[in-house]
């Protein structure tokens, strides 16, 4: 059995003229909702092996924020292609990790949307629903696959056990 949670970053600010995308930072409502994930991550114990986590700055303060939640701390790698890849390149990433059976993507969309709704092809059907429409800012699907391998996942093999919305969290 794998597990797979599909993160994207937190809320950040707006674009900045003559500033880089890449360089943009995570607002007060970001940090906000990251504290309800952290606390629901660590709650339900949803701590992966591995992260692979985008180089942008939002998503590293995304991920630093979180940090505290994920103990045993997991082994992290920091990666261009989820910045400025696309779903096939989030796919090879993971694929190419057959060392661990929990991954965390960090990233950003449409890709970390697509990728869950693409990967999820049983579950939850109402936040299926959801994140097929819409992947707000720090949510967290969390998918499970009868597998031995990641190299072996494909679309529509996934099954979403859960999944963390900060605005439910909120309420």
């Amino acid at each position: 059995m794998l597990r797979l949670y599909v993160m994207r970053h937190a809320k950040s600010s707006w674009a900045v003229p003559g500033a880089r995308d890449f360089d943009r930072e995570l607002n007060d409502r970001g940090k906000s909702d990251l504290l309800l994930i952290s606390r629901e991550i660590a709650k339900e114990n949803l701590i992966p092996e591995l992260v692979l986590c985008s180089s942008s700055v939002r998503t590293r303060q995304t991920l630093d924020c979180i940090s505290d939640a994920l103990k045993p701390e997991p082994e992290v790698e920091f990666l261009e292609s989820l910045y400025s890849g696309g779903m096939e390149d989030y796919l090879a990433a993971i694929r190419s990790r057959n060392d661990c059976k929990s991954i965390m993507t960090i990233g950003h969309n449409p890709m970390s949307g697509s990728l869950a709704s693409a990967l999820a092809g049983a579950g939850d059907i109402r936040a299926m629903e959801q994140i097929a429409y819409k992947y707000p800012t720090a949510t967290v699907a969390v998918l499970d696959f009868d597998l031995e391998n990641w190299s072996e996942i494909e679309k529509g093999k996934g099954n979403l056990t859960s999944c963390l919305f900060p605005s439910l969290l909120r309420k």
